[in-house]
């Protein structure tokens, strides 16, 4: 099922342009968190003077979404292990296909 079924004809630059407008104003669809939605991430545009903390550590298993895809009443919560390394957080891109895959 595709919820959006006139997306393969939008043109990328769309979405960029929105989304640092958003960026920009400091505004969301949905506020961004970490694992639950009591960890808020804040976000601002970039200036050039970012850099990684200095930090590497196993977090343990972090929510990454709830899966609505699945016949079951509830929702299926969809974790992965957590990781920080060098102050960067990657999320494993299996996971987007997991949750994402029928929507």
């Amino acid at each position: 099922m595709n919820i959006l079924p006139n997306i393969e004809n939008e043109h990328p630059a769309k979405y960029r342009d929105q989304f640092r407008r958003r960026v920009n104003n400091g505004s969301c669809y949905k506020r961004p968190f970490l694992g639950n939605r009591e960890f808020a991430a804040f976000f601002a545009p970039v200036d050039g003077s970012e850099t990684a903390i200095d930090y590497t550590d196993q977090l343990g298993r972090m929510l990454f979404d709830l899966n609505y895809n699945i016949d079951d009443e509830r929702a299926k919560p969809v974790f992965f292990n957590a990781e920080l390394n060098n102050g960067v957080l990657n999320v494993p891109v299996e996971k987007y296909k997991e949750v994402w895959r029928n929507k």
